[in-house]
This record gives C-alpha cells, structure tokens and sequence, in this order.
C-alpha cells in the first residue's frame, strides 16, 4: 500500500473519536480498513479547514 502513513493515522483518528480506544489500534490500522481510515483522515482535514476559515 503507498499511502500506509495516511492509513495509520486515518485509523488513529478512528480509533480515537469513533471507538472511544475500546477496540485495538493494530486492529483499526490493518490493511482490511485502509479505505475507510483515508476517508476519515480527509473529512477530519476538511473540517479542521472549515473550523480555521470560519474563525480566521
């Protein structure tokens, strides 16, 4: 997979505001969930974007 930093951290995000660190992190990283942990990481950058040009 090219873009394994960008999983690893989607799945991060994941892990961490969506399964609260209940379930395993190796797990919520692994190869099966790459899709799903991009998509997250984009929608997180996206709001993020929003946030700042509201208040900047």
């Amino acid at each position: 997979m090219t873009y394994s930093i960008y999983s690893d951290l989607g799945g991060f995000l994941w892990w961490i505001f969506v399964r609260f660190c209940k379930t395993d992190l190796k797990e919520e990283q692994s190869k099966n969930y790459w899709a799903r942990n991009i998509f997250v990481l984009i929608m997180v950058f996206i709001g993020l974007t929003g946030v700042s040009v509201v208040f900047f």
